[in-house]
């Protein structure tokens, strides 16, 4: 009974979860946009759009979307192998045994007559499903110690759930492969079901099962007469083998309980079965009960976004609709760090302690500030990541569960502009030009220790400006000049005449140019210059001088 009702606790608590989590997908807003919609706009703009995809041609689309999208994961198989075969074992693994394991009496036994899950193909099942989930974690595990970039994306979270989920199974395995050797087990199924009636009945059954199933006895307990275990077998026959089949069957808990069977007896005096089989279900029900708040909730989420994203149009859809499906892709997110193993700026990852330039943190961060959970120092970090992004959209074309990270990231950046807090490169940029503005305004600027001295504190690998004999090859390079109508006045300063500032010493009128802050970074005027000048490494340098001068 305690069982029972821990099970159905269990299940209640999961239920609360994914309603809870299904209503912040109608409240969390990413963008300032996103605030205008309550829950009730957004709930019938994704019911409106779900029946029109239902009652259409998309129909087919939808239900294919979500058997080999969603479940049998063909995104991610094109991406990685590895992460396919994980994701396919602990799916159907943890799938196998919910239906038919711990749900065996619920699902099963009205559907099956004489139901046992001491029989086949129940026994052999469900050893085949917790070998699935085991081998799936094992995978999990490998893929993040061979894959570069992977271990910078793992959780406080996901290694709670794998831990969770390592305890059901092993302790699962190991109840079973004790109850197997356990003559005190034996025992109380005896007495339970009363089915012997004399003391040569008891030894012989003692002795087939010691024989046959593996258990362990006390010495003196059996025989190996051929007469006791030929009366054993026809009682066995007669009593037993309805309700149990041979243990072999199980056959990863039986090999265990091979490696065991010289500690058995000693686990019958600790009463080991009973002390596992406490560990083994409340893993269980805890791990049932937080479901929806570990990395496994995308077992459910995943599968619904990418049949949303097959069936409706997303660009076509109510924005109330859309502000829905951002709030179910911060619940998507299947932590595989597939997106931050190909970001275009992970690299910077090594120079800027910053996990948010990952797209899989930016995106964990991103979900705990919408829902409240996150302070100024994570936003900070938040903000950093947002605007290094180079918004190549490598991210969202190789996310394996269809989460439209280009869109969450337009989303950030509009929310954290509309909050005051811009890109820093653009801050950083006009800081630069506001200091060079009372230069600007003098008809003479003084010239600080000679034409060729300079108290800029430039790096030595580019600190060749002073070899720039304004021969105006990089200016006459530089596509940003070709392109602009008035390069003089829309740019500040022409390229040859931001070398030529250095080596007056103008820090900050090189500094403050448009020409530094516009460059496209193409490096056809350092490759033009005749005399090696690295006219966009000094360019490079300048930006990162005014943003360290402008943060103070």
């Amino acid at each position: 009974m305690f069982f029972q009702l821990s099970l159905y606790a269990a299940l209640l608590l999961c239920v609360l979860g994914l309603v809870y989590k299904a209503r912040q997908w109608l409240v969390v807003s990413v963008s300032p946009s996103d605030k205008k919609y309550r829950p009730g706009p957004r709930a019938a703009a994704v019911g409106r759009a779900l029946v029109r995809a239902i009652f259409s041609a998309r129909m087919w689309r939808f239900a294919k979307a979500l058997m080999l999208d969603g479940f049998l994961q063909r995104r991610s198989l094109r991406h990685s192998v590895l992460a396919w075969l994980s994701h396919v074992f602990i799916f159907t693994g943890f799938a196998g045994l919910l239906l038919l394991h711990a749900l065996g009496q619920q699902l099963v036994a009205p559907l099956v007559a004489d139901y046992y899950p001491t029989l086949n193909p129940w026994l052999l099942l469900r050893d085949l499903f917790g070998g699935m989930v085991l081998s799936g974690v094992v995978l999990v595990i490998c893929r993040r110690l061979l894959v570069p970039g992977l271990r910078a994306t793992t959780r406080l979270t996901d290694r709670f759930a794998i831990g969770i989920l390592a305890v059901v199974l092993l302790s699962g395995f190991a109840l079973l492969a004790v109850k197997t050797n356990s003559a005190a087990s034996y025992e109380r199924m005896v007495q339970e079901y009363g089915m012997l009636d004399a003391p040569q009945e008891a030894l012989a059954l003692r002795s087939l099962w010691a024989r046959d199933y593996g258990v362990v006895f006390p010495a003196g307990q059996t025989s190996d007469k051929a007469d006791v275990l030929a009366l054993g077998q026809r009682l066995n026959q007669e009593r037993c083998v309805q309700c149990h089949a041979r243990p072999q069957s199980a056959f990863l808990s039986y090999g265990l309980a091979r490696v065991l069977r010289p500690l058995s007896l000693a686990c019958d005096r600790w009463d080991a079965a009973q002390a596992l089989y406490y560990i083994h279900f409340l893993a269980c029900f805890i791990g049932l009960a937080l479901l929806p708040f570990t990395k496994f909730m995308h077992l459910i989420t995943a599968p619904l976004l990418m049949a949303f994203n097959a069936a409706v149009d997303r660009q076509g859809m109510d924005p109330a609709g859309r502000a829905f499906l951002r709030g179910l892709e911060l619940d998507a997110c299947a932590h595989c760090g597939t997106c931050s193993v190909h970001c275009s700026v992970a690299t910077a990852y090594r120079q800027v302690p910053n996990k948010n330039i990952l797209p899989s943190e930016k995106l964990a961060s991103l979900a705990a500030l919408v829902r409240g959970g996150g302070d100024a120092a994570q936003l900070a970090k938040v903000r950093q990541g947002a605007y290094m992004c180079s918004d190549c959209d490598r991210c969202t074309m190789l996310c394996p569960v269809g989460i439209n990270l280009r869109d969450l990231w337009a989303a950030l950046k509009e929310d954290l502009a509309d909050a005051g807090l811009g890109s820093p490169y653009q801050e950083a940029a006009a800081a630069a030009q506001h200091k060079a503005e009372p230069s600007r305004q003098q008809e003479v600027v003084p010239v600080r220790m000679g034409r060729f001295q300079s108290t800029l504190k430039l790096s030595a690998q580019v600190g060749n400006f002073s070899e720039c004999y304004s021969c105006k090859t990089c200016t006459n390079a530089c596509p940003l000049v070709f392109r602009t109508e008035w390069p003089a006045q829309e740019l500040d300063l022409l390229p040859h005449q931001v070398m030529f500032c250095l080596a007056l010493g103008m820090q900050e009128e090189a500094m403050g140019a448009r020409m530094v802050w516009d460059c496209l970074t193409c490096y056809q005027c350092q490759e033009a210059c005749p005399n090696l000048v690295q006219v966009t490494d000094i360019f490079y340098e300048l930006r990162n001088m005014a943003s360290r001068a402008a943060r103070g």
